[in-house]
């Protein structure tokens, strides 16, 4: 099949960015318009946190060597481009003649290795804002052309500036979402919370005033279930609108944990003011993290730790239940985490999750919170 003209292939990525509305397929897709579009054989895409925490987000045909064992030697350790792109020395696309991940999947699985060698790297980038690296490599080629690298940087930004644009639409609609959200739950309150609890009273009054025991029991019943029904809908507000929120973060976990029935102990650190946008994210997060605990940690006791500096907050929650193996796959797949993950990155932060078996679960969220 005839690849398309670099320009062709920028227009085809272009017109495919445009329409997607998700970060990870859309770096998948574009990752494979660019592998199929060009001689390159196989690419890769590296987010960067602050901190030089590199985690691989998308990948195309790998060789089996650097795929095996969950792709092992891509995610584990560090290596030059990282670094230099942590060290803010990485600016361009640029030749990386000695590759520490190839060089072990080579020596350990050399028949495997689909010719590759070396690779060419790219920061991703918006303006000033940078999320990682996007790497491309093709066998038996350790320098790539000046053509190659320009094509890299043109793809390299056209998925930067898709990066920031699904960042800030995905930003827009949780804004819409907390301030509906927050209708729905005034709105519950204000009206079925109140008739729910004013049915309730009636029926007791109707009791006590009744002198047939079948009257009696029927209205016990209804007091009984309308108490049920306040129990259930102050539950559903809680999930909706975190209420106590307004009275600070510590306040509003606390009283959750009270509902919940776990025991939860506090240490802070510093003064805990966050924007609304984190302080709302934050506490789902940590909501998430006691629902998980009570539901699958066989436990209790609660330990929460904050402490916020002029740059960042850093929160800790740990529990010494049943814990799980943080390295099964199922546990990506795990819909309390996923939701968590997913909330840190829309205020990105950076989230470790790490649980043995038999030896509890410990959850470290670190958050950037700007002046």
């Amino acid at each position: 099949m005839e690849k398309p003209t670099r320009l062709a292939l920028l227009k085809e990525i272009a017109e495919y960015l445009n329409e997607e509305t998700e970060t990870y397929n859309m770096m998948q897709g574009a990752l494979r318009f660019l592998i199929d579009g060009t001689e390159f054989t196989t690419g890769w895409i590296f987010f960067i946190d602050d901190e030089g925490h590199h985690e691989l987000v998308s990948d195309v045909d790998l060789p089996r060597a650097l795929s095996k064992h969950d792709c092992k030697y891509m995610k584990d350790g560090t290596c030059w481009c990282v670094q230099a792109y942590h060290n803010e020395k990485l600016t361009k696309a640029s030749n990386i003649i000695n590759c520490s991940r190839i060089n072990l999947a080579n020596h350990a699985y050399h028949e495997e290795t689909d010719g590759v060698t070396h690779h060419a790297t790219v920061p991703l980038r918006s303006g000033s804002e940078q999320f990682g690296l996007l790497n491309v490599a093709t066998p038996h080629t350790k320098r790539y052309s000046e053509e190659d690298l320009e094509l890299l940087e043109s793809v390299a930004f056209q998925i930067g500036s898709a990066i920031k644009r699904i960042m800030l639409t995905d930003q827009e609609k949780e804004a819409a979402r907390i301030n509906e959200r927050n209708r729905l739950a005034r709105d519950l309150h204000d009206s079925v919370n109140q008739m729910l609890f004013s049915v309730k009273l009636t029926a007791h009054a109707a009791k006590v005033m009744s002198k047939e025991s079948v009257s009696q029991q029927a209205f016990t019943v209804i007091e009984e279930t309308s108490q049920q029904a306040v129990n259930e809908m102050r539950a559903l507000i809680w999930q909706l609108k975190p209420i106590g929120l307004e009275q600070g973060l510590i306040f509003a976990i606390t009283k959750y944990s009270e509902m919940v029935n776990l025991s939860l102990t506090v240490d802070v650190e510093g003064l805990i003011k966050l924007p609304s946008l984190i302080e709302e994210n934050v506490y789902r997060i940590m909501q998430e993290a006691l629902n998980n605990t009570r539901k699958h940690a066989g436990t209790s006791n609660v330990h929460l730790t904050l402490n916020q500096t002029a740059s960042h907050i850093f929160i800790e929650i740990s529990d010494d239940g049943n814990g799980f193996d943080s390295g099964q796959k199922a546990v990506d797949n795990a819909h309390g985490l996923n939701n968590m993950k997913q909330r840190t990155k829309m205020i990105d932060g950076n989230l470790q999750v790490n649980s043995t078996e038999g030896a509890g679960t410990t959850i470290a969220l670190l958050i950037p919170v700007k002046a």
